[in-house]
């Protein structure tokens, strides 16, 4: 509920009609998508199912809006609606015994990186950066854990690309990202959004999983203090214990792609 009244705010402070911003955008969409992603799967044994699929709708409809310039009044009434209809979800949440606990603390175990990296040293590198981002969430560092997930992550692709002898694919892939001459930039260029792309494109990672590997992208630049004064937006445990759990399902992709 937070996470959509705090969007509300953000977006009835700029005076344009409609919203063209593409950071704008991104995080209207980062916050439906953490609906679906996050907190409706914890919600899964709410017998309150016709208040859930109302939300479900709001939260669709939010998120095909982010796909073109859409009047902003409309994205700020359909975040009042899921507001009220959040607050009434809460209130049986809150008298149900059957919803589950919040996720829990503990560290998952690291994957099998030795499936994709044949070099015991960095292979020690990323088992030491996997227990260091579980290591910040338990801090209460959620930020500096979310930084690190996203670290993880582009470490992963990257290393299957390396797995690749020919990197053809990669380079022709239609998502590969270009100069302004039209050539593809070399790897070192390559930003965490451009690797999601391009392994999507290639059949590595599934649709769903691009998606809310995006947000996770998004969520990341909030390194930068700007971004996060400029969007309102503080990363709370819930969102990095998401995002962690995002890491685990890509990695295991990646890895058996």
């Amino acid at each position: 509920m937070s996470s959509a009244d705090r969007l509300r705010k953000l977006l009835a402070r700029s005076r344009t009609k409609q919203v063209f911003s593409v950071e704008e955008r991104s995080v209207i969409k980062a916050t439906a998508l953490a609906w679906f992603k996050r907190c409706r799967p914890l919600l899964s044994e709410l017998h309150e199912v016709e208040l859930l699929k109302l939300a479900d709708t709001h939260y669709q409809t939010i998120l095909e809006a982010t796909e073109k310039a859409t009047l902003r009044d409309r994205f700020i009434e359909e975040l009042k609606s899921v507001k009220g209809i959040l607050v009434k979800i809460r209130s049986c949440v809150l008298t149900s015994v059957t919803l589950s606990a919040p996720i829990g603390g503990g560290i998952p175990a690291p994957p099998d990186f030795a499936r994709l990296i044949p070099d015991p040293s960095m292979q020690a590198i990323l088992n030491r950066r996997w227990f260091e981002a579980w290591s910040c969430i338990g801090a209460k560092a959620y930020l500096a854990a979310t930084v690190m997930i996203g670290a993880l992550l582009e470490a992963l692709l990257l290393a299957r690309v390396n797995r690749l002898a020919d990197k053809s694919p990669i380079f022709a892939s239609k998502c590969a990202p270009k100069d302004k001459a039209g050539k593809t930039r070399p790897l070192q260029e390559w930003t965490l959004n451009a690797y999601i792309d391009v392994a999507h494109d290639l059949g590595w990672i599934g649709k769903a999983s691009r998606d809310v590997g995006v947000v996770l992208r998004d969520y990341r630049n909030f390194i930068h203090p700007e971004k996060e004064f400029a969007q309102g937006v503080t990363l709370g445990e819930a969102d990095a214990r998401m995002f962690g759990a995002v890491l685990i399902a890509l990695a295991d992709q990646v890895i058996k792609s």
